[in-house]
């Protein structure tokens, strides 16, 4: 991976109100760390990291000259960007010293490439697996992002980290080599519910209850005929 030059200043002032008026003058806070050197708080020009950023991805290799109180140049590597969650704005940028012959640990994006036959001439759908693998590897090996080809897969079919990380041997691969990146499952078919026949209800039996007999009345007692 080839490098870029980024001038940035050495900053002694921090803060949430400091760091609103640098972004409003076009300015980006940043932080440079590693090599158990003390953080260095520094800021670069947005624009200028922009120009970095278009022309080799987020996880760019600057040439870093620190101008300023504290002054130094080294090669570093964009390790994470903090963006505006509404505005996508950049808010924050940490770099991470790179030294030569070090292997660094990072995230590449993974980009699926060409129409699944599955998904073209079968009616499956394309399932898309992490969007980010974890690599390690040299500074000169780091890839923009990891392409994959798509085209060949048919229903059923998936591919895994373990089928192309021999097509990058300067890449360590850190996520489990069974992770499906992409598969072809087949279409989902909506089943209509049946309707159900509401069983016409029985209409209860009723018992007729026939009319009480009166009770018998009890003989009167009639007087004793004389004898």
């Amino acid at each position: 991976m080839e490098t870029n030059k980024l001038r940035s200043s050495f900053r002694e002032t921090s803060g949430k109100g400091w760091a609103r008026k640098l972004r409003a003058e076009g300015n980006i806070p940043c932080i440079l760390y590693g090599h158990r050197e003390k953080p260095l708080a520094i800021t670069v020009n947005e624009h200028e990291l922009r120009r970095v950023l278009s022309a080799q991805g987020e996880t760019a290799i600057v040439d870093l000259a620190v101008e300023g109180k504290v002054s130094k140049e080294c090669n570093a590597i964009i390790k994470e960007i903090q963006h505006h969650p509404a505005t996508g704005k950049i808010l924050h940028v940490d770099f991470q010293y790179v030294r030569k012959g070090q292997r660094l640990r990072l995230e590449v994006p993974v980009v699926l490439v060409g129409t699944a036959v599955g998904v073209k001439e079968m009616g499956g759908v394309l399932e898309h697996g992490p969007r980010v693998l974890a690599v390690r590897c040299l500074p000169k090996h780091i890839p923009e992002n990891i392409e994959i080809e798509v085209s060949e897969l048919k229903i059923g079919d998936g591919i895994h980290v373990k089928d192309i990380a021999p097509k990058h041997p300067d890449l360590e691969f850190l996520d489990d080599l069974k992770t499906t990146l992409a598969i072809v499952v087949p279409p989902k078919v909506e089943v209509e519910p049946t309707p159900v026949e509401e069983e016409e209800a029985e209409e209860p039996e009723v018992i007729a209850k026939g009319k009480e007999e009166a009770p018998e009345k009890p003989d009167e007692g009639k007087p004793d005929s004389e004898a």
